[in-house]
């Protein structure tokens, strides 16, 4: 039960760090562009597609709990709404003329959105509860008895 519940809040932290790993790994991506070209190589909008729906997945799945897929993605978001903001220095690194890094901003809460709503779709297996062996009995008393007479 102990060792259950810590393994559980392992895979909470491990899903919280994954997050914050592919939100800084992909704000760094988006101002790549084709080599030896002007056109941006939307590899950090792949990266958010794919991988914000695994994450809640991955959330789900080693929690246990349907509401933990929040946490990954409230630090994925704050991670990049901080990224689109300026530095004290004034620097950017998603910018205004920079496609790739307006729609992974768009686009990444909505495919944790889609990831949340999957993970509430699923339904995970019911434990199974002891058989009480009184059970059919209990009922077929419960059955045959007249409303108004205790038993």
């Amino acid at each position: 039960m102990i060792l259950d519940r810590l393994l559980r809040i392992a895979g909470g932290v491990v899903a919280v760090g994954l997050a914050a790993s592919f939100a800084v790994y992909g704000a760094f991506l988006v101002p790549l562009y084709f080599p030896g070209s002007d056109i941006r190589m939307p590899v950090a909008l792949v990266f958010a597609l794919v991988g914000n729906p695994l994450l809640t997945w991955f959330a789900y799945e080693a929690t246990g709990h349907r509401l933990a897929v929040l946490a990954p993605a409230a630090v994925w978001c704050g991670i990049w709404l901080a990224a689109s903001g300026r530095t004290t220095e004034g620097d950017l690194l998603v910018t205004g003329d920079n496609w790739v890094g307006l729609w992974t901003l768009f686009v990444g809460p909505l495919a944790f959105a889609l990831g949340m709503y999957l993970a509430m779709l699923s339904r995970r297996p019911a434990r199974e509860e002891p058989v009480n062996s009184a059970a059919p009995e209990m009922a077929a008393a419960n059955i045959l008895r007249e409303p108004g007479r205790s038993g």
